[in-house]
């Protein structure tokens, strides 16, 4: 038998060192919306329900409601994730309950209008818009991130989501699984 001096095995046979396999990739997934205002509760609750679900090693299932700049400052005290998924419901005047799942396109507007969107995160006002304007103009965001809507029927103060959000939950649950799937290895 080698000796270890000689690069072979030593005396008890021992085989070289594995190389740990990488380390999953870090997904986000993160509702965006205001509590008790029933269909723009959307991503908030959903993730209340996504929390109790079986998720792949290296996702994290979050409510992002806290506003754009306390989430950037989260994201900086985070190691960076691969992707994020960002979730909420939205008024954008289609059919209700409509379920719409994109890549973020990181378009930004004039710095006038992302100044006006940072006065209106640190009055408290809570978007899905905002939160993605805001945290890309700052280079917050990774580069892959995707977005799924929901299009919001009822806006009033209530618990409940309207009819056709409800029935849009196992379209969005779905278009969420198929997003943290995409940066999962196989």
């Amino acid at each position: 038998m080698e000796d270890s001096a000689s690069g072979g095995p030593d005396a008890f046979g021992d085989a070289p060192a594995l190389t740990p396999p990488p380390p999953s990739p870090r997904v986000l997934v993160g509702g965006v919306g205001y509590r008790l205002l029933r269909d723009l509760s959307f991503g908030p609750l959903l993730m209340d329900r996504l929390q109790r679900e079986k998720w792949p090693e290296g996702v994290e299932i979050e409510d992002l409601s806290y506003g754009p700049v306390g989430v950037m400052h989260n994201l900086d005290a985070r190691p960076p994730y691969d992707r994020i998924v960002l979730v909420g419901g939205v008024q954008r005047g289609r059919v209700p309950g409509a379920v719409l799942r994109y890549a973020w396109s990181r378009q930004l507007p004039d710095d006038e209008e992302v100044q006006a969107r940072v006065a209106e995160a640190i009055t408290g006002v809570i978007s899905l818009e905002n939160l993605l304007i805001i945290a890309t103009y700052f280079g917050k965001l990774p580069r892959d991130v995707v977005v799924i809507e929901v299009q919001v029927s009822d806006e009033e103060w209530g618990e409940e989501f309207s009819p056709a959000v409800e029935r849009a939950i196992p379209r969005a649950i779905d278009e969420i699984r198929r997003a943290v799937a995409g940066v999962m290895p196989s």
